[in-house]
């Protein structure tokens, strides 16, 4: 396992990552012309992704985070 990289620039990759493979497609497919209560939804929803995926990578920058796969130990008695 290691941690989430800590240049200054991975955090900007994942968050234009997230926009243009996630955010501009759904955008694109959900936007609803002549429904300005949902597309401001839809907009906020959106941004609120894009900017819980920034945070939570400087989260995970900031605390030296690792990120990998699970690891579960279990006791002799358990593995019979």
């Amino acid at each position: 396992m290691s941690t989430v990289p800590a240049t200054k620039h991975y955090a900007a990759y994942v968050v234009l990552w997230i926009g243009f493979v996630l955010a501009i497609p759904l955008w694109r497919e959900f936007h609803e012309p002549g429904q300005p209560f949902w597309n401001v939804f839809l907009a906020a929803f959106l941004i609120g992704l894009v900017l819980a995926a920034f945070f939570g990578i400087r989260y995970l920058q900031k605390n030296k985070i690792e990120v990998g796969e699970a690891r579960f130990t279990a006791s002799d008695t358990d593995a019979h």
